[in-house]
Protein backbone atom coordinates (compact mmCIF):
# COMPACT_ATOMS: atom_id res chain seq x y z
CA UNK A 1 0.00 0.00 0.00
CA UNK A 2 1.37 4.08 -0.58
CA UNK A 3 0.53 6.91 0.50
CA UNK A 4 0.54 8.47 -3.16
CA UNK A 5 -2.81 9.10 -4.99
CA UNK A 6 -2.00 9.80 -8.70
CA UNK A 7 -4.07 12.60 -10.31
CA UNK A 8 -6.10 12.38 -13.39
CA UNK A 9 -3.42 11.89 -16.39
CA UNK A 10 -6.20 14.55 -18.00
CA UNK A 11 -5.34 17.09 -15.48
CA UNK A 12 -2.20 17.40 -16.64
CA UNK A 13 -1.08 16.05 -20.34
CA UNK A 14 -3.26 19.11 -22.14
CA UNK A 15 0.41 21.30 -22.88
CA UNK A 16 -1.40 25.01 -23.43
CA UNK A 17 0.76 27.13 -25.71
CA UNK A 18 -0.69 30.05 -24.55
CA UNK A 19 0.48 31.41 -21.58
CA UNK A 20 -0.33 35.34 -20.13
CA UNK A 21 2.52 37.62 -20.60
CA UNK A 22 4.54 35.64 -22.75
CA UNK A 23 5.02 35.29 -26.59
CA UNK A 24 7.56 32.77 -26.61
CA UNK A 25 11.17 32.11 -28.73
CA UNK A 26 12.85 32.06 -32.05
CA UNK A 27 15.60 30.71 -33.83
CA UNK A 28 18.19 31.92 -35.90
CA UNK A 29 20.57 30.07 -38.11
CA UNK A 30 23.32 30.82 -41.16
CA UNK A 31 24.16 28.08 -43.17
CA UNK A 32 23.47 26.78 -46.57
CA UNK A 33 20.47 26.63 -48.44
CA UNK A 34 19.28 24.21 -51.02
CA UNK A 35 20.85 24.95 -54.05
CA UNK A 36 24.02 25.85 -52.16
CA UNK A 37 24.03 29.25 -51.68
CA UNK A 38 24.31 31.20 -47.67
CA UNK A 39 21.56 31.50 -46.49
CA UNK A 40 18.95 32.64 -43.15
CA UNK A 41 17.02 30.23 -41.42
CA UNK A 42 14.25 31.96 -39.34
CA UNK A 43 12.24 30.12 -37.10
CA UNK A 44 8.99 31.37 -34.44
CA UNK A 45 8.36 29.44 -31.89
CA UNK A 46 5.37 29.60 -29.08
CA UNK A 47 5.70 29.31 -25.40
CA UNK A 48 6.38 25.59 -25.26
CA UNK A 49 8.15 25.30 -28.66
CA UNK A 50 5.49 24.98 -31.18
CA UNK A 51 6.41 26.23 -34.51
CA UNK A 52 4.45 29.13 -35.57
CA UNK A 53 6.22 30.36 -38.56
CA UNK A 54 9.08 29.24 -40.87
CA UNK A 55 11.04 31.03 -43.29
CA UNK A 56 14.78 30.86 -45.52
CA UNK A 57 15.89 33.46 -46.58
CA UNK A 58 19.28 33.74 -48.76
CA UNK A 59 21.72 36.38 -47.08
CA UNK A 60 22.45 37.78 -50.73
CA UNK A 61 18.61 38.90 -50.88
CA UNK A 62 18.76 41.01 -47.46
CA UNK A 63 19.41 43.92 -49.30
CA UNK A 64 16.90 43.51 -52.07
CA UNK A 65 14.41 42.28 -49.81
CA UNK A 66 15.08 44.62 -46.79
CA UNK A 67 11.79 45.49 -46.08
CA UNK A 68 10.34 42.31 -46.07
CA UNK A 69 13.68 40.48 -44.17
CA UNK A 70 12.87 43.68 -41.33
CA UNK A 71 9.00 42.64 -41.17
CA UNK A 72 10.00 39.18 -40.46
CA UNK A 73 12.70 39.95 -37.43
CA UNK A 74 10.18 42.45 -35.97
CA UNK A 75 7.78 39.44 -35.55
CA UNK A 76 10.96 38.21 -33.13
CA UNK A 77 11.61 41.55 -31.25
CA UNK A 78 9.00 40.48 -28.21
CA UNK A 79 10.26 36.77 -28.17
CA UNK A 80 13.66 34.88 -26.64
CA UNK A 81 16.27 33.48 -29.58
CA UNK A 82 17.20 30.12 -28.82
CA UNK A 83 21.00 29.11 -29.51
CA UNK A 84 23.48 26.47 -28.18
CA UNK A 85 25.36 28.76 -26.90
CA UNK A 86 25.98 32.92 -26.33
CA UNK A 87 28.54 32.79 -29.06
CA UNK A 88 26.85 31.42 -31.69
CA UNK A 89 23.72 34.02 -31.51
CA UNK A 90 26.34 36.94 -31.26
CA UNK A 91 27.95 35.90 -34.61
CA UNK A 92 24.42 35.18 -36.31
CA UNK A 93 22.89 38.70 -35.31
CA UNK A 94 26.85 40.20 -36.10
CA UNK A 95 25.70 38.94 -39.93
CA UNK A 96 23.11 40.09 -39.98
CA UNK A 97 23.27 43.46 -37.90
CA UNK A 98 24.29 45.48 -41.39
CA UNK A 99 20.91 45.03 -42.43
CA UNK A 100 18.16 46.29 -39.57
CA UNK A 101 17.82 48.61 -37.00
CA UNK A 102 20.67 48.99 -34.48
CA UNK A 103 17.63 49.10 -32.05
CA UNK A 104 16.16 45.99 -33.53
CA UNK A 105 19.51 44.17 -33.04
CA UNK A 106 19.90 45.33 -29.62
CA UNK A 107 16.54 44.16 -28.13
CA UNK A 108 17.43 40.66 -29.99
CA UNK A 109 20.81 40.56 -28.44
CA UNK A 110 19.14 41.43 -24.90
CA UNK A 111 16.95 38.52 -24.83
CA UNK A 112 19.47 35.26 -25.61
CA UNK A 113 17.96 31.75 -23.96
CA UNK A 114 21.63 29.53 -23.81
CA UNK A 115 19.84 25.87 -23.85
CA UNK A 116 22.47 24.24 -21.17
CA UNK A 117 20.69 26.90 -18.97
CA UNK A 118 17.35 25.61 -19.96
CA UNK A 119 18.24 22.65 -19.09
CA UNK A 120 20.06 22.88 -15.82
CA UNK A 121 17.12 24.73 -14.37
CA UNK A 122 14.88 21.84 -15.15
CA UNK A 123 17.10 19.46 -13.46
CA UNK A 124 17.52 22.17 -10.62
CA UNK A 125 13.59 21.28 -9.92
CA UNK A 126 13.86 17.42 -10.39
CA UNK A 127 16.64 17.55 -7.52
CA UNK A 128 14.69 19.44 -5.21
CA UNK A 129 11.56 17.39 -5.90
CA UNK A 130 13.56 14.21 -5.53
CA UNK A 131 15.08 16.06 -2.05
CA UNK A 132 11.36 16.57 -1.05
CA UNK A 133 10.08 13.49 -1.30
CA UNK A 134 13.08 11.25 -0.03
CA UNK A 135 12.34 13.64 3.19
CA UNK A 136 8.86 12.64 2.96
CA UNK A 137 9.31 8.90 2.41
CA UNK A 138 11.47 8.82 5.90
CA UNK A 139 8.52 10.54 7.81
CA UNK A 140 6.12 8.69 6.34
CA UNK A 141 3.73 6.22 7.89
CA UNK A 142 3.08 4.09 5.42
CA UNK A 143 5.17 2.64 2.27
CA UNK A 144 5.76 5.04 -0.25
CA UNK A 145 6.75 4.25 -3.92
CA UNK A 146 9.95 5.97 -4.66
CA UNK A 147 9.57 8.29 -7.72
CA UNK A 148 10.18 6.91 -11.19
CA UNK A 149 10.80 9.62 -14.02
CA UNK A 150 10.09 9.06 -17.85
CA UNK A 151 13.38 10.30 -18.94
CA UNK A 152 16.27 11.04 -17.16
CA UNK A 153 17.86 14.52 -17.40
CA UNK A 154 20.28 13.69 -20.29
CA UNK A 155 23.78 15.47 -20.11
CA UNK A 156 24.24 18.57 -22.74
CA UNK A 157 26.20 17.09 -25.04
CA UNK A 158 23.62 14.67 -25.35
CA UNK A 159 21.09 16.37 -26.01
CA UNK A 160 22.71 18.29 -28.48
CA UNK A 161 23.63 15.18 -30.41
CA UNK A 162 20.44 14.04 -30.83
CA UNK A 163 18.66 16.84 -31.32
CA UNK A 164 21.41 16.94 -34.32
CA UNK A 165 20.83 13.26 -35.59
CA UNK A 166 17.49 13.28 -35.95
CA UNK A 167 17.59 15.99 -38.49
CA UNK A 168 19.34 14.61 -41.21
CA UNK A 169 16.41 14.71 -43.77
CA UNK A 170 15.87 17.94 -43.62
CA UNK A 171 15.43 20.00 -46.61
CA UNK A 172 18.83 22.48 -46.02
CA UNK A 173 21.74 22.34 -43.83
CA UNK A 174 20.44 25.65 -42.89
CA UNK A 175 16.87 24.38 -42.20
CA UNK A 176 18.59 21.33 -40.17
CA UNK A 177 20.48 23.81 -38.07
CA UNK A 178 17.47 25.53 -36.99
CA UNK A 179 15.44 22.56 -36.69
CA UNK A 180 18.11 21.09 -34.39
CA UNK A 181 17.97 24.17 -32.03
CA UNK A 182 14.02 23.77 -31.94
CA UNK A 183 14.11 19.85 -31.06
CA UNK A 184 16.37 20.68 -28.34
CA UNK A 185 14.65 23.22 -27.17
CA UNK A 186 10.90 20.90 -27.21
CA UNK A 187 13.17 18.01 -26.00
CA UNK A 188 13.66 20.13 -22.55
CA UNK A 189 10.18 21.15 -22.58
CA UNK A 190 9.18 17.58 -22.51
CA UNK A 191 11.23 16.92 -19.60
CA UNK A 192 9.98 19.66 -17.48
CA UNK A 193 6.36 18.28 -18.40
CA UNK A 194 7.43 14.89 -17.48
CA UNK A 195 8.91 16.29 -13.96
CA UNK A 196 5.94 18.34 -13.28
CA UNK A 197 3.47 15.57 -14.15
CA UNK A 198 5.23 13.10 -11.63
CA UNK A 199 5.55 15.61 -9.12
CA UNK A 200 1.89 16.30 -9.10
CA UNK A 201 0.80 12.95 -9.22
CA UNK A 202 1.97 12.97 -5.71
CA UNK A 203 -0.14 15.05 -3.05
CA UNK A 204 2.97 15.76 -0.26
CA UNK A 205 4.59 17.31 -3.80
CA UNK A 206 2.21 19.74 -4.79
CA UNK A 207 3.08 22.59 -2.26
CA UNK A 208 5.72 23.22 -4.95
CA UNK A 209 2.28 24.69 -6.59
CA UNK A 210 -0.16 23.64 -9.72
CA UNK A 211 1.93 22.32 -12.80
CA UNK A 212 3.52 25.37 -14.78
CA UNK A 213 4.47 25.22 -18.16
CA UNK A 214 8.00 26.33 -17.78
CA UNK A 215 10.13 26.62 -15.18
CA UNK A 216 10.43 30.23 -13.16
CA UNK A 217 13.68 31.67 -14.48
CA UNK A 218 12.76 30.21 -18.17
CA UNK A 219 9.55 31.59 -17.69
CA UNK A 220 10.13 35.15 -16.65
CA UNK A 221 13.00 35.42 -19.22
CA UNK A 222 9.91 35.26 -21.55
CA UNK A 223 7.68 37.66 -20.24
CA UNK A 224 11.10 40.29 -19.43
CA UNK A 225 11.12 39.99 -23.24
CA UNK A 226 7.34 41.13 -23.92
CA UNK A 227 7.70 44.21 -21.65
CA UNK A 228 10.43 45.24 -23.04
CA UNK A 229 9.39 45.28 -26.42
CA UNK A 230 6.04 47.02 -25.24
CA UNK A 231 7.71 49.66 -23.20
CA UNK A 232 9.97 50.39 -26.45
CA UNK A 233 7.01 51.04 -28.52
CA UNK A 234 5.66 53.19 -26.09
CA UNK A 235 8.82 55.70 -25.99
Amino acid sequence: MTSAVEAHEDELSAQMDYVPGARGHAVLAVGRDESGSDALAIWRLGVTGQAVGAWVLGLDLLDERNSYFQRLMELLRDRCLVVWSSDTSAGVLDKLAGHMPARLSAAMRRNVLVLADLLEEVAEHRALIAAAAEEYRQTAKSKVAPLVWPTEIPDYSELMSRAVGVQRSAASPVAASALALTTGLAQIVQLWHDTEQVRYRRPHLRSFGDPRPLPPRWLARLRAAVEGAEQRKAA
